[in-house]
């Protein structure tokens, strides 16, 4: 068999079934394996970072590896920003690359694509890179970064192969691999853990996008309903509960209704979240007293707060553990404090910028339970990523830790080729719609239809409200843009505009069914949100 062969048929036997990817003359033989495969189906994109952002949200929305295929030098580099999206948030893809020959490496003798180094600028934003230097390599190389990138947090890893590997010809057995089983050690005695949760009184819950990785949903529910406690999400964890669920406080902590129910708290119990800077306004939160952290991440224990007792384990793992073992506990008022501050901080945002929850509002009585909502760095996802309803686990794609522009497109052409039979709506702004546009033609030629919602302020919105809290004025922020809808209807794709999130609810509800990849202009200004810092110059 050829390299390319080899690649594919390491990449089938370890239960790899998607490939986002542009060829290339030094991938070539990668490809022509792919054409003879029946277990592995190839979305040809348009642009590199599309890529790598279509294999992200493919992971996010499955909980499966996708691979991202590239050529050498320009192609491998533009996934970068998308790689360091995905080790950001702990989200497994990986990464394939051609290079150069190994004969030439290093010799600077101006080739094509010659990058010597290429494989040391993915070494900070994976959790294993790999430069293939041997034919006979290939599956074992195949084989370890897929179960490095699976061993403890989930990140991306990166394997690069020169081209005369991969049209190397020779024998070559490939033996099925060794099924990892998980992250089943628990480090830490989880008995003072048990010991805290029986003894506390008005128990909270933090849960992280590490429940959802984990797939431990259902163990973080049962330990609520054991314990009577409220759950509040990050951003990564919405949808690890239900927001129809009686104790689920959503994402809402940093209110200062949210901060109220979290200080009548004893003990808090958090789950997969590295408490970030805006997860805790810049470690500005105030924890209870008591706080037991669990986290797969030995790490993060400690980093930004440090808790009474941890344990450093698989969610899934360490949450049945302790359901075994603690003592069921009633608090009688907390579902009626819930929904009091629920009550208070819809109030309040009415009362600050009505026009945001109608927004919110729109978007969610529009589209159904199961909908996946990929998001985009944009003031109306800054919005929802805080008030919108969430019913089911990897339904809320965001870019959360590396705030990457231009995510909500492809990441939702991904999620849609991971899970064809539910609705896809992509949050944006017409600045992050620019950036990745081209992918449309992704989801047209592919048959991924999705809804794009362009939320169009002609400028870079966030930016331009920064400039002018801080200095009175802006630069470099405004846009002009071209007609949407027209360009819409270019691609062939269903197209409108609307004026206001009042009428959105209806438009939503007329294309979601159309089972087409359509386009919704919404040109209302969208309003500061509540919850997100207001700049303020200190001088």
């Amino acid at each position: 068999m050829t390299g390319g062969e080899a690649v594919i048929r390491s990449l089938e036997i370890n239960n790899i079934s998607t490939i986002f990817g542009i060829p290339g003359s030094h991938n070539l033989s990668i490809y022509n394996a792919i054409s003879r495969s029946n277990k592995i189906k190839h979305i040809l994109c348009r642009h590199e970072q599309g890529a790598v952002l279509m294999a992200d949200g493919y992971s996010r929305a499955s909980g499966k590896i996708a691979v991202c295929l590239t050529t050498t030098g320009p192609a491998s580099l533009n996934t970068l920003s998308g790689v360091g999206t995905s080790y950001t948030d702990s989200i497994p893809i990986l990464i394939i690359s051609s290079q150069n020959p190994t004969f030439l490496l290093g010799k600077e003798k101006g080739l094509i694509h010659e990058l010597s180094e290429q494989v040391n600028f993915f070494k900070n934003i994976t959790t294993i890179s790999t430069l293939v230097d041997d034919f006979k390599k290939i599956p074992e190389i195949i084989g370890n970064t897929i179960t490095e990138m699976l061993k403890g947090r989930n990140r991306p890893g990166y394997i690069e192969i020169p081209y005369n590997i991969l049209e190397t010809i020779d024998e070559l057995v490939i033996n099925e691999p060794i099924k990892y089983i998980g992250n089943q050690k628990i480090h830490n005695s989880y008995q003072n853990a048990i010991n805290l949760i029986n003894s506390s009184k008005k128990p909270i819950i933090l849960s992280g996008g590490g429940v959802i990785s984990s797939n431990a949903s259902y163990e973080l529910l049962n330990l609520s309903k054991k314990i009577d406690a409220p759950v509040f999400t990050t951003v990564l964890g919405k949808g690890s509960v239900s927001d129809h669920y009686r104790l689920s406080a959503g994402s809402l902590i940093l209110h200062p209704e949210g901060k109220k129910l979290l200080d009548d708290s004893d003990l808090l119990i958090a789950v997969g979240t590295r408490f970030t800077e805006e997860e805790t306004e810049s470690w500005s939160l105030k924890l209870p007293e008591k706080f037991l952290h669990i986290d797969i991440d030995k790490n993060e224990i400690g980093k930004n707060y440090t808790p009474t007792d941890y344990i450093i384990g698989d969610a899934k793992i360490v949450l049945q553990s302790i359901n075994a073992k603690i003592i069921p506990k009633t608090n009688i008022n907390i579902s009626n404090d819930i929904k009091k501050m629920k009550n208070a901080i819809r109030q309040h945002c009415i009362e600050v910028a009505p026009s945001g929850i109608t927004l919110v509002d729109s978007i969610r009585k529009g589209i159904s339970d199961d909908s996946i909502l990929v998001s985009d760095l944009t003031l109306a996802a800054y919005w929802c990523r805080r008030f919108i309803d969430v019913y089911k686990p990897r339904t809320n794609l965001y870019p959360w830790g590396f705030g990457t522009l231009g995510y909500s497109l492809p990441a939702a052409i991904g999620a849609k080729c991971a899970s064809p039979n539910k609705p896809v709506i992509a949050i944006m702004g017409d600045g992050g719609f620019m950036f990745n546009s081209q992918e449309i033609l992704t989801s047209i030629q592919e048959n991924f239809p999705i809804i794009i919602l362009i939320f169009n302020d002609n400028s870079y919105g966030v930016l331009k409200f920064q400039q002018e809290s801080l200095y009175g004025n802006n630069i470099g922020v405004n846009l002009n843009n071209p007609d949407f809808v027209k360009m819409g209807e270019s691609y062939g794709i269903y197209s409108e505009r609307v004026n206001s999130f009042s009428t959105l609810e209806k438009s939503l509800t007329n294309v979601i069914n159309k089972n087409k990849t359509c386009l919704i202009e919404i040109t209302e200004p969208v309003p500061w949100p509540v919850m997100h810092p207001t700049p303020v110059n200190n001088d």
